[in-house]
């Protein structure tokens, strides 16, 4: 058995996103893929785990292997180690129309995702302007936005390094609402994109 590990949260809406997924992806595999979430005491056992985690902070590092170790499961490579794939997914994305845009990545922090920035750093010439804010860290989104919005940048597409909606995505919409600059659109999370549960699929093809 597959099974998907996501973080979870108290917002029913993000259980209800994995669940929409992992189906999705059983139907590509042809086999049932599961879900699971960090609070879950054990996983079932046997199975392959592939963790929904975009950071490499303490539960990619520490709590996943121990939960997986405790449940005699197979640890599958995270998504951070995706950081390529999933960047050029989101550019892929947002240049479908038209490379001239001025796009600010909204990252959850800066600490532990030094993998995505990079990666997203080394595309910007993929689009006109390109920058990373954060939400819980310096430069900030909002920080940033005013800062173009002091530039004379008056159209912004921000593109929320999420995987899925709910409490964190409702902060990136604060933080957009809360700058001068009028003309803002919020390109959907990162599960929303053409080709991203082809992409879990194929993580969860791979041989280890």
């Amino acid at each position: 058995m597959k099974v998907l590990l996501a973080h979870g949260s108290s917002d029913s809406m993000h259980g209800k996103q994995v669940d929409i997924l992992a189906n999705k992806v059983s139907s590509l595999l042809g086999e049932e893929v599961g879900t699971a979430f960090l609070s879950d005491e054990r996983l079932p056992a046997g199975a392959q785990v592939l963790p929904l985690f975009l950071g490499a902070g303490k539960h990619v590092t520490e709590d996943i292997p121990k939960l997986v170790e405790t449940s005699a499961c197979t640890l599958l490579p995270s998504l951070n180690e995706h950081a390529g794939q999933l960047v050029a997914m989101a550019y892929d994305e947002l240049t479908r129309e038209s490379k001239r845009i001025n796009v600010l990545f909204a990252l959850y922090r800066f600490a532990g995702f030094e993998s995505l920035s990079a990666v997203i750093h080394s595309n910007n010439k993929r689009c006109s302007k390109v920058a990373i804010g954060s939400l819980h860290s310096e430069p900030s989104v909002t920080s940033v936005l005013n800062l173009w919005h002091s530039d004379g940048v008056e159209s912004v597409t921000v593109q929320p390094m999420l995987l899925f909606g709910g409490h964190t995505l409702a902060r990136v919409q604060s933080m957009i609402d809360s700058t001068p600059i009028n003309n803002i659109s919020l390109a959907p999370v990162l599960s929303e994109h053409d080709g991203f549960a082809a992409f879990i699929a194929d993580c969860l093809r791979q041989k280890l």
